[in-house]
């Protein structure tokens, strides 16, 4: 009867976190929030044209560092990494075996 009751509370424990989540993404896109993000990108963009536009009438030199930020992030860490790394070697496994099988076969009934 307890089993019963603990797997219940879990399910119901993970329905909330899922319904918050969902709250909380729901909310953040009616008010507005990727809109917002995506204009401040698009105002710095503009900005970032006039001053190469003023730098080249200048005959200043220019570089494209000086008007594109970077804005890659890295997430990797040691688990992403591993993982990436099983991924790879599972994939050369199972590609060299799968070559391997058909190289058979194919001697088996084409010679």
């Amino acid at each position: 009867m307890e089993d019963t009751k603990n797997k219940t509370s879990l399910t119901v424990k993970i329905l909330l976190i899922l319904f918050s989540a969902f709250l909380i993404m729901y909310v953040s896109k009616e008010a507005g929030y990727y809109e917002y993000r995506t204009y401040t990108k698009k105002e710095l963009t503009k900005e970032a044209i006039k001053k190469f536009e003023s730098d080249v009438s200048l005959g200043k030199d220019v570089s494209l560092k000086d008007y594109v930020e970077d804005e890659y992030i890295d997430y990797s860490n040691i688990v992403t990494d591993t993982g990436s790394k099983i991924g790879n070697t599972i994939e050369t496994f199972m590609n060299e075996g799968i070559k391997k099988t058909l190289e058979f076969l194919g001697a088996l009934f084409y010679k």
